[in-house]
């Protein structure tokens, strides 16, 4: 498996690169952060994942194995493949796509070309776990313990019954409120005051 290409850079689009590795040109379809690596003439390094479905073998490049992980991720959620992961990549970028799977942010994944509501519920529900567990693949930069906090909240309320959308829209309008980072809020307090708007809402 091609975990990596090193070679000269021939050419650089939005979405691909070409390397010359050894003589061999490999052409390489890269997120944002991998493309910017890469300058016409110069050497490169990239992190690559070879994929290969019925349209034939695909080779992806990326910044870091960190932004890697994050992709195969992606791929493991129903309706996702290669092509459509490296889109979302390219659009919002790790830190982004991870606030809002966490915060359960609907509207702004189906912001994302490509992305309807049934992918970006798809997305929440199957990658939060990921993101949260002790293997989580993307370790979100100011992921703070009220982040935990609001986290755990979250989760007692969808294990009560409440939608995924509902609970993020809940949680948004708190965080807009500045709820989120009231210091004196705890763990109990916060999950009254989600409670109050869910049954209002």
């Amino acid at each position: 498996m091609l975990r990596f290409l090193s070679g000269k850079v021939l050419s650089v689009t939005e979405t691909s690169v070409l390397l010359d590795v050894h003589g061999l040109g490999f052409e390489v379809l890269v997120t944002g952060r991998a493309g910017r690596l890469c300058r016409e003439g110069e050497e490169a390094s990239l992190v690559t994942q070879l994929q290969i479905s019925e349209a034939g073998p695909m080779l992806f490049g990326f910044e870091s194995e960190r932004e890697r992980s994050f992709f195969l991720k992606l791929t493991t959620v129903k309706g996702v493949g290669g092509k459509m992961a490296m889109n979302i990549l390219r659009a919002a970028g790790t830190d982004h796509l991870a606030a809002w799977i966490l915060s359960a942010d609907i509207s702004a994944l189906m912001k994302i070309p490509g992305v309807g509501r049934k992918t970006a519920e798809r997305l929440c529900f199957e990658m939060r776990a990921s993101l949260t567990g002790e293997n989580a693949v993307v370790p979100l930069d100011g992921y703070s313990p009220r982040g935990r906090m609001a986290d755990a909240v979250m989760e007692a309320l969808r294990s009560l019954g409440f939608t995924q959308g509902d609970v993020g829209a809940v949680f948004r309008k708190l965080k807009t409120e500045g709820v989120l980072d009231d210091e004196t809020v705890n763990e109990e307090s916060l999950l009254r005051t989600a409670l109050k708007e869910l049954k209002r809402n």
